[in-house]
């Protein structure tokens, strides 16, 4: 949890919400997908909070930044942020994803990693309260806004399309028929 954050906050250096963020309709497509995706658990966290039912709220969190962060989400996008321009819509495209990701995430995380939140908090760019814990959750209205079932669908069929292609591949990398999967060539 605290590396895929540090990952999402590392990329936020140059990044200023007031003048940077892409409006939603301007979003590649993964970010609009994943975005969909942090609302949809975003929602359920928030009705484990008012179920006081901490198991499912930990293990949401935890199944979201590992499986579509970390193993998607991060893998995807970063060859668009470490490669383009620093100021072009599609790497602003991530990084606004990223923000409002990770700013939404430390504040659902707050309750249950005070600490990690509180020092996530210190570091995100713009303006906001002096600490995480003098913040509001995300707004059930807001989360409303990212949803959106049919893009989750599609997106979904190409991430499994996406892991089987990469458990054809892996075996190639290892017997040095290739030296990454960069240099594969996929026929659907």
């Amino acid at each position: 949890i605290r590396n895929t954050l540090r990952y999402l906050l590392a990329n936020l250096a140059d990044f200023d919400p007031a003048v940077d963020l892409v409006e939603r309709s301007r979003l590649e497509e993964v970010d609009r997908y994943i975005l969909a995706r942090y609302a949809d658990v975003a929602r359920r966290i928030l009705r484990g909070y008012d179920d006081y039912d901490y198991g499912t709220i930990f293990q949401t969190l935890n199944l979201f930044i590992t499986n579509d962060l970390s193993a998607v989400y991060a893998d995807i996008s970063k060859d668009r942020v470490y490669t383009f321009a620093a100021r072009s819509r599609e790497r602003r495209s991530a990084q606004t994803t990223m923000y409002l990701i990770a700013d939404g995430l430390t504040r659902l995380l707050a309750p249950i990693l005070s600490f990690t939140a509180d020092e996530l908090w210190r570091h995100l760019p713009g303006a906001r309260e002096e600490s995480v814990h003098l913040a509001v959750f995300p707004a059930r209205a807001d989360l409303d806004t990212l949803v959106d079932a049919e893009l989750v669908e599609r997106w979904d069929r190409l991430v499994a399309v996406r892991e089987r292609v990469l458990a054809e591949i892996e075996p190639l990398r290892k017997n040095k028929q290739i030296g990454s999967s960069l240099q594969a060539k996929v026929v659907l």
